[in-house]
């Protein structure tokens, strides 16, 4: 009998570190995958134009707060559309670099 119960504990025991381990590494993953920069993740499959896309498209999409996703409606509103993309850098939050980023993302300007 004390040797059943003697297996008993050292199964739950191994098997809580087994959980517990596990919940690290998958933590751990999260992590991480979530750090990767935007430019090295994989684009999506279809492409977005940023002249047409809704604020819930750019929000998700770009990953953007919603603040700027409406500062981007607004400029794309004011200009009538943007014809390139140094007009998006007229927002002050937003440079050439975040653009390259967001192009290898499928997003486009009409149909550059």
């Amino acid at each position: 009998i004390k040797l059943t119960i003697i297996l008993l504990l050292t199964t739950i025991l191994i098997s809580q570190f087994f959980l517990i381990s596990l919940a690290k590494t998958e933590v751990y993953f999260s992590f991480f995958y979530n750090s990767i920069p935007l430019a090295l993740q994989k684009p999506e499959d279809k492409t977005i134009n940023i002249n047409s896309a809704s604020l819930e498209e750019l929000t998700s999409i770009l990953q953007i707060s919603e603040l700027l996703a409406r500062k981007i409606i607004a400029l794309r509103d004011k200009l009538g559309g943007f014809k390139e993309p140094q007009d998006l850098t007229q927002l002050p939050e937003i440079t050439n670099l975040e653009w390259e980023e967001w192009k290898e993302q499928g997003i486009i300007i009409n149909s550059e």
